[in-house]
């Protein structure tokens, strides 16, 4: 291994778990699920070849952790809220164990005026009521313009549906039956929880004045537009006890007149720490209408690391500072404290291999990815992404590399335990859905938030 990048390459613990190096596969939406919201093989397999490619953290893309988050979805997402969901997961997390990474479930309670169901007269529950969205191609990137108008995208013109205000009785059955669903996903074998409250879905509505016009405890002053994403993510601490970590990946701001600020989004992570939350990853933007710092081209990135640099000043838990895939300003980064860990998205989806080839000096060898969207057009026509760089993604599932055989003589049968303070396997857990709330003595035994 090269010492070029011993920063890089170099562990880190978040919470109880410890990273075998700094870069993390940035949490989207790969459309690979089945249509029922379960694991399939094609998505297994291409998590595989990233863990096998040497990234040291997997993070999925958005699950579905209510049984109404799930109703309005408009994408191929994962869905975890019941014991029938954890069998397709604990395959997914067992492979990726296997080639040597850690995974991150990233979690959502909802998309709210972000989300769609297939009744377009039905209203989408959201902090408020009567704000669909309307993404034009004319709010897109360039490249995602460009390709929705070769590909004749049905999404090419996003219209919300419109939404009603959640009630605080909805608010509060939500957020327990969502503790609860992040507890099935440390039973399915994943590292860490990461909650899903960036760029625009529930939790970012609660949070943004643009989007927050609520007149009760969960709107107007900002210590109330706090509450939502505060609440969650107290109570998910505590149900995941010390043997999961619990992370959350935040907006830094919104970049437009009247919205969240970077100020007071560090402010937010710095009462995400005091809950005792692990690690804080950063997205930007404020949505949809915002794309193009949602899925920054090239010139949209360049301000990343100064975002970074700012939260891990204000900071003591680790950051992950987002689209970075250059890996000298990689290395850079992390030599001057801008940022702990790394993630990556679309630089992974064009070359799986792209920590191996750092690790290895071979920088020369990465396939770089060129920003062109391609992939994201596809998904949001609904199907799998494709790369013109990458032949192979999407394709994984056809590649014996990235399988499992049998358990070899000096594989360990219960290679990991499955959190701190899960109850045994002769506990009624296994015979019943359990409420977090309503039946506590059956969640994870930690000492709640540190």
């Amino acid at each position: 291994m090269s010492d070029k990048f011993k920063n890089l390459m170099s562990p880190l613990k978040i919470g109880p778990v410890e990273l075998k190096n700094r870069v993390v596969l940035a949490p989207m939406n790969e459309t690979m699920s089945g249509y029922q919201g379960q694991a399939t093989e094609e998505m297994n397999s291409y998590f595989a070849a990233r863990a096998k490619g040497g990234t040291g953290l997997i993070t999925t893309g958005a699950i579905m952790g209510t049984r109404l988050a799930a109703k309005y979805v408009w994408q191929r997402n994962l869905n975890l809220y019941e014991l029938g969901h954890v069998q397709g997961l604990h395959q997914l997390t067992e492979r990726v164990h296997h080639f040597g990474a850690q995974i991150a479930a990233q979690m959502t309670i909802g998309f709210g005026r972000q989300g769609h169901s297939n009744d377009h007269h039905d209203l989408a529950p959201a902090a408020t009521g009567g704000l669909p969205y309307e993404m034009s191609l004319d709010m897109q990137p360039v490249a995602v313009a460009a390709g929705c108008r070769k590909f004749e995208s049905p999404r090419a013109n996003l219209i919300g549906q419109n939404t009603r205000e959640m009630t605080i009785d909805e608010i509060r059955s939500e957020q327990k039956e969502f503790a609860h669903s992040c507890q099935l996903a440390g039973i399915a074998g994943f590292d860490a929880i990461e909650l899903h409250g960036p760029h625009g879905y529930l939790e970012h509505q609660f949070l943004s004045p643009l989007t927050n016009k609520r007149t009760d405890m969960y709107g107007g002053s900002w210590r109330n537009r706090k509450r939502f994403l505060l609440e969650v993510s107290e109570q998910v601490r505590y149900a995941m006890g010390t043997g999961v970590a619990v992370g959350c990946r935040i907006s830094a701001e919104e970049h437009v007149e009247g919205g969240l600020t970077r100020e007071e989004m560090i402010d937010v992570a710095l009462d995400l720490q005091a809950l005792g939350i692990d690690y804080i990853s950063l997205s930007d933007g404020g949505g949809y209408e915002d794309a193009g710092h949602l899925v920054p081209e090239a010139n949209r990135a360049e301000h990343f690391p100064d975002q970074a640099a700012e939260f891990k000043r204000a900071l003591k838990v680790p950051v992950i500072c987002t689209s970075i895939h250059d890996p000298l300003l990689a290395e850079s980064m992390l030599v001057e404290g801008k940022a702990d860990l790394i993630a990556m998205g679309r630089q992974l989806f064009c070359d799986p291999e792209w920590v191996n080839k750092v690790a290895e000096d071979r920088i020369q060898d990465i396939v770089r990815c060129k920003r062109c969207n391609i992939c994201l057009t596809r998904c949001l026509a609904g199907v799998p992404p494709r790369c013109p760089f990458n032949p192979n993604l999407g394709r994984e599932w056809a590649m014996d590399e990235y399988k499992i055989g049998p358990r070899t003589k000096n594989e360990p049968m219960m290679p990991r335990a499955l959190g701190a303070g899960m109850p045994a396997l002769d506990r009624p857990w296994w015979k019943k859905e359990l409420s977090y709330m309503e039946d506590s003595q059956y969640v994870f035994r930690g000492p709640g938030p540190r």
